[in-house]
């Protein structure tokens, strides 16, 4: 069986790192399993320059430590590949903002069918599903995975 791939947007860090224990615990539980290899959780190194943005030296180093040198993620860069085809996408599927459809053509083309977001205006390719990260939909990803 392949490992089932899941594409994590960056708000999700930012929950995991700043948010309440409703969402972040839940989180972490998830970021076990990708640790435990149960799954492969991907994002695009676009995450940085969005968490790190307004972070405290603190939060920085949890970002760092969590998304970099933790090595849990399947972390995929921002390639020129990418940037021609999200210009593509951007057009045909009408996202006008830049990083959102930097992610999802980082995630079609990581080959993640499952896309954690809070996002709810990003577009999806058909087959592909957004999960919201509510504590219902964390803990049914939770035990999908497990």
């Amino acid at each position: 069986m392949t490992e089932a791939r899941v594409y994590l947007d960056a708000n999700i860090f930012i929950y995991a790192i700043e948010g309440s224990p409703v969402l972040a615990d839940p989180l972490r539980e998830l970021f076990g399993l990708f640790r435990d290899r149960r799954a492969v959780g991907v994002t695009s190194e676009l995450t940085l320059a969005e968490v790190l943005a307004g972070a405290s030296d603190l939060h920085r180093r949890n970002y760092l430590n969590l998304v970099v040198w933790s090595r849990i993620f399947d972390l995929q860069p921002v390639s020129r590949e990418i940037l021609i085809e999200t210009s593509d996408y951007r057009r045909v599927a009408g996202m006008p903002k830049l990083p959102d459809a930097v992610h999802m053509v980082t995630a079609i083309r990581a080959e993640c069918r499952k896309v954690l977001s809070a996002d709810s205006r990003l577009k999806l390719p058909e087959g592909f599903v957004l999960i919201p990260p509510d504590r219902d939909n964390l803990s049914n990803l939770i035990q999908e995975l497990s």
